[in-house]
């Protein structure tokens, strides 16, 4: 199957795409030493696309010490300024993923930063490697098959459905991509970003992430310190990228949401925890149960009542409201296509993570992970297992520093968020000794834009003039 949870930052009208699985990537010591004369100085060539926007395309080297070889196009966007004479700069932004469109999120999402934010910074957000309208990551032809798969298989047959559905998956992406695979992880994102930097003429970025979008701003900023002017990180990852200890974490945050949704499932008279223990044994396709209920539960309170409607309905035979719930986690459009590209997400959780090396050895963790977190803990270890016969990656699992000194950082945690828990957010902030973590009441993902007074007042504030808060805590009325 795919990774079960996926991630991005929700924002109407583009939904977002949360992962189990893909939350991941991070900051990193161990990484190929970053070749200065990569950097691109020539300006981008902007084009009008649509009300204030202008779009480019960014031409990259695929492999950065290879500035001469084979290159890729990703996709930029950019809302000006409205008060260029008072203009600080760009804001980078990136709704998580890995291979959520951070272009078509900018491009729907604008509204919810504020106007002092958007008087004074140029927003821009480009899509990372294989992604919206960068140069595409396609291998199709096995994904039925991997999205088929049992969450939790019960037998030998079912396992080798599963291992048999992920190897088809990893050798179709090899054989169609194998140039571009081993150079997909977080590290060569990061590097993309400092290229987009230089060539927006800018010294320094201020850099707005959820989600997974922390993982790249982390990474960033442990490269290129000296360019980073303000560091938002919302909904942080786990810096340690041990496969295991992630999805265990993550499982349970999301079980744990199962628990405080069925706390108010018996309080409202809805359908909880035991239905859906008997919907899915039930379901013709499990994964799409699986799927739609991490949807409805990541997204307090409307997914709530959405995933109480869905149970509703399924126990009476009918699934089309799972099934609308599965879309929606993956933004399937009417046409086919996806706002989430499944390939993107795994190539660069494949290349960033200290991955299990064996489909043997996945199937040995199932147990405990499955004891951990009963009803996700199988699936989300399992959302990695095409991880085991992937290609490796160039510069290797990514590692994040002991301590990077940068300017004054922000770092936001949930105290109930489901899919990056809250612990993740206080181990990254020893990772920088500059940050400042505000802690917000909800069981959301994710925090700034929600029209919270508190914490969206602190955010714009600190991007105006970088520099700790004045409070450390929200308690947010935001779910």
């Amino acid at each position: 199957m795919a990774p079960i949870l996926a991630d991005g930052e929700a924002s109407p009208p583009m939904r977002r795409v949360v992962s189990l699985a893909c939350a991941l990537g991070l900051v990193l010591a161990c990484v190929r030493p970053y070749t200065m004369t990569a950097v691109v100085t020539t300006a981008l060539d902007w084009r009008e696309c649509g009300g204030a926007f202008l779009c480019a395309d960014l031409a990259v080297p695929v492999d950065h010490d290879e500035p001469d070889g084979p290159s890729l196009s990703l996709r930029v966007v950019r809302l000006p300024a409205t008060a260029r004479d008072l203009r600080l700069g760009v804001l980078v932004v990136n709704p998580g993923g890995p291979g959520v469109s951070a272009v078509a999120y900018l491009r729907a999402s604008w509204p919810r930063f504020g106007d002092s934010v958007r008087e004074r910074f140029d927003l821009v957000a480009f899509d990372t490697r294989g992604t919206g309208g960068s140069t595409p990551l396609d291998c199709h032809d096995a994904f039925d098959s991997l999205m088929a798969q049992d969450p939790a298989p019960a037998d030998d047959a079912a396992w080798q459905g599963a291992v048999t559905a992920s190897r088809a998956f990893a050798e179709e992406c090899a054989r169609k991509h194998g140039g571009l695979l081993p150079f997909m992880g977080t590290a060569d994102s990061a590097r993309d970003l400092d290229q987009l930097r230089a060539a927006l003429l800018e010294e320094r970025i201020s850099y707005l992430g959820y989600s997974y979008g922390t993982a790249l701003g982390a990474v960033y900023a442990s490269l290129f310190p000296e360019r980073v002017r303000a560091l938002v990180l919302d909904g942080a990852i786990d810096p340690s990228f041990e496969l295991l200890r992630f999805t265990r974490e993550q499982s349970i945050a999301v079980e744990d949401a199962l628990t405080a949704y069925d706390t108010e499932a018996r309080k409202k008279g809805w359908h909880g925890r035991e239905s859906l223990d008997e919907v899915y044994r039930a379901a013709p396709r499990k994964s799409t149960v699986l799927y739609g209920a991490a949807e409805g539960l990541s997204s307090p309170p409307e997914g709530w009542q959405d995933l109480a409607d869905a149970l509703a309905r399924a126990r009476e035979g009918d699934w089309r409201a799972f099934e609308s719930l599965a879309h929606r986690y993956f933004g399937e459009r009417g046409d086919g296509t996806r706002d989430l590209s499944v390939e993107a997400q795994l190539a660069t959780l494949c290349a960033d993570l200290h991955r299990l090396r064996s489909a043997e050895a996945y199937r040995a963790a199932l147990p405990e992970q499955a004891a951990a977190s009963p009803h996700f803990g199988a699936g989300n270890l399992l959302s990695h297992l095409p991880c085991a016969f992937w290609p490796e990656p160039e510069s290797g699992p990514l590692e994040l520093p002991d301590s990077v000194e940068l300017a004054p950082a922000l770092v936001l945690a949930n105290s109930g968020d489901p899919l990056t828990p809250h612990l993740w957010g206080e181990r990254l902030t020893r990772r920088f000794p500059s940050a400042t973590r505000v802690d917000v009441e909800s069981r959301g993902h994710t925090a700034f834009g929600r029209g919270d007074p508190c914490i969206d007042g602190l955010v714009e504030k600190y991007l105006l003039a970088p520099a700790p808060p004045a409070r450390s805590h929200c308690p947010s009325s935001a779910p």
